[in-house]
């Protein structure tokens, strides 16, 4: 994916520090994941997760991502609901990318 841009539209850089709850798609046992947003765009975002767990390109994931401080909550802000594809994965980066799907 880095040699080639396949993206159809501008992805803007966030590192944006979250806490990662999978509704279903992400077999980890605690149930939560840390990590970032590490880009986002019209028609998709990427993270990286600490704590990955198994995935699939293809898999179809509803995820609520909770803005972090460090490895804690901001209550200070609203989770955030995303919902979309696996469309691309490196599991030794720990990251994946979603197409949103609503």
């Amino acid at each position: 994916m880095r040699d080639r841009e396949r993206r159809q539209s501008q992805r803007y850089k966030l590192h944006y520090p979250i806490i990662v709850s999978s509704i279903r798609g992400i077999g980890n046992p605690d149930g939560y994941h840390y990590g970032e947003i590490l880009d986002a765009g019209r028609y998709g975002v990427r993270l990286r997760l600490e704590n990955f767990g198994d995935v699939a390109i293809g898999t179809n994931l509803q995820l609520v991502c909770q803005p972090a401080s460090g490895h804690e909550p901001n209550n200070k802000c609203l989770p955030i609901a995303i919902q979309g594809r696996v469309v691309w994965l490196d599991r030794q980066g720990k990251e994946f990318a979603l197409r949103y799907t609503n």
